[in-house]
């Protein structure tokens, strides 16, 4: 076989898991990437390249590490990862939840939110007369387009948002394909030993 056809193999392996990732289940992980105002479209395809990127590492690794005796480091692997995407997939609702709110125009649509400190003066101002805490809709609708946090709020917002979905999807990806390459060394171990039971 040529160098190519093994980099080309390869490369379309990991290729096919990277999909299955963003079009499994329906689209999951595209359903819960941040807002728009994230730009999610860029950076769901910069997530993808970095998935890539790790599981052609991993891969690497993997060819380094043949047989049956590093199984084992897969699987622990393997499970670190799945531990991992548990911690970010309880972690990212909470992010998504404290940073955005539902647009009073469309309710199904999600808008970045800054910070109760990141507020500007007059909205803090405004809020201590209240009797009661609006949220952030209301605050939007109150004041003008802009108006209610501070510029670096909403990006210190978005950046939180887009550190932590790419956490959950990375983490995902490792735990998969470590758990792939497990399962892979367990079948080639049982051919191996079925073919030295024939000879």
């Amino acid at each position: 076989m040529m160098p190519t056809d093994k980099y080309r193999k390869t490369l379309v392996s990991v290729v096919q898991i990277v999909l299955f990732l963003f079009l499994a289940f329906g689209g999951f992980l595209k359903k819960v990437a941040p807002p728009d105002e994230t730009n999610p479209d860029f950076y769901v395809g910069i997530v993808s390249f970095f998935v890539l990127i790790v599981l052609l590492i991993i891969s690497a690794v993997a060819r380094r590490l043949p047989g049956a005796r590093n199984r084992r480091v897969w699987l622990i692997a393997g499970i670190g990862g799945l531990l991992l995407a548990i911690t970010c997939a309880l972690i990212y609702p909470r992010v998504l939840h404290t940073y955005t709110y539902s647009s009073a125009d469309n309710p199904g649509q999600l808008r970045v939110k800054g910070s109760d400190q990141g507020m500007k003066k007059a909205v803090k101002e405004w809020l201590q007369d209240q009797p009661y805490e609006p949220d952030a809709s209301e605050l939007v609708r109150k004041f003008p387009p802009g108006q209610v946090w501070e510029k670096e709020a909403i990006e210190s917002a978005k950046t939180t948002l887009l550190v932590s979905y790419g956490a959950l999807v990375l983490s995902l990806a490792v735990s998969i394909f470590c758990l792939l390459e497990a399962n892979t060394s367990l079948t080639a171990t049982r051919r191996w030993e079925h073919d030295e039971a024939d000879a």
